[in-house]
């Protein structure tokens, strides 16, 4: 189901959707006393108008890499995020490549397409290696033994590397450990971008989503041999399933004074911050509004722009002190039926795009399914 269109395709896709983004030109922009943050420009990177009306034609879950060496990868999702309520199959991911700004695809071979390849966070490390991860651990087991078990959980983690911009990725399995996770939980998965500290250590968010919710659990885990191996360090919030719901999904950032800063899904959001690489968290703060999937990302130019979405919207926020301390209210880039996720990667020293899927999740919505890439800007006044 690749795209690609010409205009007048696109003309007719955008006048039939009932709830489009920008309904009113001026929300194109949002500007308070710290700054401006603005859309530049919208591109539907890959759509189909839902001809047929069947969950088979949805589109979701897309993560883009836009790679120096001239080429974009993407992978998404075809059919329903849920099968059991739409009586599809679903979930057939995609991996493409191209190498005209989005324009047109072709099949992506660097890249294995399988079910579990549906989150694709990209890191480049320091020595100029991109790694990124398989979504969903496996060999989860109780560490002891089985008369005295200690109560953690070891599993076996699927990382990605690049050493040629993205172009092919070799797999590496990993043992990961120490994990306060139960050994049945539905998923247990890193989660968003590595960190790589100024002493060599990687930071990773890592969730577990158990089968009693309450029992779910956040928190980040630790390699301090390159990747080989990881030790889940801590948790990064206790007991606030009451308060805000089920959290997971962590966008994790760091700041050049080295402090960490953590946006976490749940209902609302809450941030947290650690001052000692990650072993300690703070209090949760909460934000007063739900997020799907926060990524955070400091741009060149000092602004922390946030994106996340809900099933009915996406939203991006700035804040122009770049440590999270003030947001600027969200700018609405969409209305209407979506999954809510969203990646962020920077393109200017005050440009960033987020890359997100309109169209058909939970509820039917006419009009058909798209990708699509905003580009925006974060200018401090």
């Amino acid at each position: 189901m690749r795209k690609l269109f010409a205009g007048s395709l696109v003309l007719t896709c955008l006048l039939s959707l009932p709830c489009q983004a920008f309904e009113d030109p001026a929300a194109r922009h949002l500007e308070d006393a710290g700054g401006m943050l603005g859309v530049a420009n919208r591109d539907i990177l890959v759509s189909n108008p839902g001809k047929f009306r069947v969950p088979d034609e949805q589109l979701h879950f897309p993560w883009l890499f836009e790679s120096p060496n001239g080429a974009w990868y993407l992978t998404y999702r075809e059919g329903p995020h849920n099968e059991a309520q739409w009586k599809s199959a679903g979930n057939r991911v995609q991996c493409v490549q191209s190498f005209d700004r989005g324009k047109t695809w072709i099949p992506w071979m660097g890249m294995r397409a399988e079910p579990w390849m549906y989150q694709f966070f990209v890191t480049r490390l320091n020595n100029g290696t991109l790694v990124s991860y398989r979504c969903r651990m496996t060999g989860l087991r109780q560490e002891g033994t089985a008369d005295r078990p200690d109560g953690t959980t070891t599993g076996t983690a699927i990382i990605l590397t690049s050493k040629n911009d993205g172009a092919t990725w070799q797999r590496r399995h990993v043992p990961v450990t120490n994990m306060p996770f139960s050994t049945h939980a539905h998923l247990v998965t890193l989660w968003g971008r590595a960190i790589e500290l100024p002493d060599g250590r990687w930071l990773w968010g890592i969730i577990s989503r158990e089968r009693n919710p309450a029992d779910s659990k956040i928190g980040v885990v630790e390699s301090v041999d390159g990747g080989k191996s990881f030790r889940f360090v801590t948790s990064l919030c206790h007991d606030v399933i009451k308060q805000v719901g089920e959290p997971r999904e962590p966008g994790i950032e760091r700041l050049p004074s080295g402090e960490l800063v953590a946006l976490i899904r749940s209902s609302p959001m809450i941030l947290v911050r650690s001052s000692d690489g990650g072993h300690t968290w703070s209090k949760p703060r909460n934000l007063n509004q739900p997020g799907v999937c926060p990524q955070l990302l400091r741009l060149p130019n000092g602004v922390l722009v946030a994106s996340y979405g809900t099933r009915n919207h996406m939203h991006v926020i700035a804040s122009w002190d770049g440590r999270g301390k003030q947001w600027t209210r969200p700018l609405v880039t969409y209305k209407g039926q979506t999954g809510g996720y969203s990646n962020l990667q920077i393109t200017g020293k005050n440009r960033f795009r987020v890359c997100y899927q309109e169209g058909t999740f939970n509820k039917f919505q006419p009009g058909g399914h798209r990708i699509v890439r905003l580009e925006l800007t974060a200018t401090r006044k």
